[in-house]
Order: structure tokens, then C-alpha cells, then sequence
């Protein structure tokens, strides 16, 4: 191999070494995630808030955006639930998260606080959202999740019942600027719920779920055959909602990305003060 050779393709490694390096620093400015995880990592974020409901299964609750993954990496999630010491997220919002619904679009958070209170018998987990991210369209060179001045908190309140309840109080009194609707975002990971029961039983498996299909409650479960374990989001009869399930790669102008959740969302009209409702979640003998 001649030296001139060797320059050449010294230089097309260096090349590529820049473009690549360039583009994932362009990502991190528009769409952080390893910046994420180096900042919890020399930060050293606070661990989050843990209660268990029986042997299996524990829920934690972070005050950061953790876990970071996909689009949403950089917003805030809900309730996490663990199974036998496993996160089972994936890319979902968690329990209990809202987005709200204003005149300009769907704002979301991306700071919040939590803290833990101890009323007798009962553990609550509560959680303040700072409601201080507007979703826009995606387009080259602009953040599809803006930060903008904040409409103002949504607090979830969740009363831990063990073995298998959590019960779910949204108050939006801290919202000072009009909005139209929330949605309560309810949402594991797909790669783990697998099929959907439905209110009277019928079992339905994941390649017959849209993404977002209109639904009133009673609701049903997701349920993770393997685990022999599901979701319930019990509100009260007529409330409308959402059940829906993704998991595929998507394409946009930073790359791919990984989208993996099953949920069932409640959406809420304003005015409203609060609102309350409950999920369970439920064992059997796994499949198999």
C-alpha cells in the first residue's frame, strides 16, 4: 500500500469520525440523551421514591426525567413499574402522567418535585409537575418539545394500597393559564404488555391494536403473558379515553427512534379541579 494511499484513507477515518461526532452533538443540542445520563451520572441525582406492593412487583417514582429513552427521554414520566427488579416502562410515559391541552397545543413536563407522605396506614407518593414544554411538529433544526413559560402544576397524589392498588388523585388548581384538556397518561412497556383484555373479557392480541383507539371506561387490562401480570385503569362508567399500543422504529430528521409502550389514557375536558382514579395490578400464572 502506497503512502499516499495511506493518506487518503487516514483521511476519509478522520472524515467519518467528525461527521459522526457532529451529528451526535447536534442530536444532544436538540434531543439530549447521553448528556442525560453523564448528568445523573457526576450529578448524582437523588434515587427515586420506592414503595412495594407485594413480592414481585415495586413502583418508583423519579423526580428526574429517568428513565431515558426514546424521543421522550428528556420529559418526565410517571409511576415506573418494576418487576422481580426490572424496570418495564421501555419507552412509556409511566402512570399518572399529564399532558395538557391548551390553545396553543399540548404542553408537557419537563421538571417536577416529588415527595413521600406517611398518613397513618397509608403511603402516598406525590408528585408536582411543572407543566413547561410545548410539543411541536417535527422539523429540521427545531425542538419537536420547546420550553416555554409554564401554564403552571398538575400534582398527582398516588395512595399506595398493597398487594395490588394504587389509587390516583390529579388536582389541576395549579394551572394558571387556560387550557381545554388533560390526558392522563397511563402507559408500560410493550415489549412486556402484550395483549389487551377488554371489559368483558375478550382477549386481544397486540398486532390487532391501533395506536390510539377511542374508548369509554369501564376500561381494560394489558397483560404481560409471560410474567402472568397486568394493568387495570379502573374510571368511573362513560369517562372517555384512549387504549392504544406502539412498538416500531420511527425516523426523523435526528435519526431513529425506538417507540414501545401499551397504555390507556383518560382524558379529561376542562374546568376541573380534580380527578380521581385507580389502577391495579394484577398476577396469574404466566403462560406456558
Amino acid at each position: 500500500m502506497t503512502r499516499r494511499i495511506r493518506r487518503l484513507l487516514v483521511a476519509v477515518l478522520l472524515g467519518a469520525i467528525i461527521a459522526v461526532s457532529a451529528a451526535l452533538v447536534l442530536r444532544e443540542v436538540y434531543e439530549p440523551r447521553i448528556t442525560l445520563l453523564l448528568r445523573d451520572l457526576l450529578s448524582g441525582s437523588p434515587p427515586p421514591l420506592a414503595e412495594r406492593l407485594n413480592d414481585d412487583v415495586e413502583i418508583r417514582l423519579h423526580a428526574t426525567t429517568r428513565p431515558h429513552v426514546g424521543k421522550i427521554a428528556a420529559l418526565q414520566k410517571g409511576l415506573v413499574l418494576v418487576y422481580q427488579g426490572q424496570a418495564i416502562i421501555e419507552e412509556g410515559y409511566g402512570f399518572g402522567l399529564p399532558i395538557i391541552d391548551a390553545p396553543d397545543g399540548a404542553h408537557i413536563s419537563r421538571h417536577a418535585e416529588t415527595t413521600i407522605q406517611r398518613d397513618g396506614g397509608d403511603v402516598k407518593l406525590v408528585k408536582s409537575y411543572r407543566i413547561d414544554v410545548l410539543d411541536t411538529p417535527v422539523r429540521p433544526f427545531r425542538r419537536k418539545y420547546r420550553d416555554v413559560d409554564p401554564l403552571g402544576h398538575v400534582v398527582f397524589t398516588f395512595t399506595i394500597r398493597p398487594p395490588d392498588t394504587i389509587h390516583v388523585r390529579a388536582d389541576f388548581r395549579g394551572l394558571h393559564d387556560p387550557w381545554d384538556r388533560a390526558y392522563l397518561m397511563n402507559e408500560q412497556g410493550a415489549r412486556a404488555f402484550t395483549s389487551y383484555v377488554e371489559p368483558g373479557g375478550r382477549v386481544v392480541d397486540a398486532s390487532e391494536m391501533g395506536i390510539w383507539q377511542e374508548a369509554t371506561a369501564p376500561f381494560g387490562c394489558w397483560r404481560s403473558p409471560e410474567r402472568g401480570l397486568s394493568f387495570c385503569v379502573e374510571a368511573p362508567s362513560g369517562q372517555p379515553g384512549f387504549v392504544g399500543r406502539e412498538r416500531y422504529r420511527q425516523f426523523n430528521w435526528l435519526g431513529f427512534y425506538a417507540l414501545s409502550w401499551s397504555g390507556v389514557d383518560i382524558a379529561v375536558d376542562a374546568p376541573q379541579e380534580t380527578y380521581t382514579y385507580t389502577i391495579r395490578i394484577q398476577r396469574e400464572a404466566p403462560d406456558g
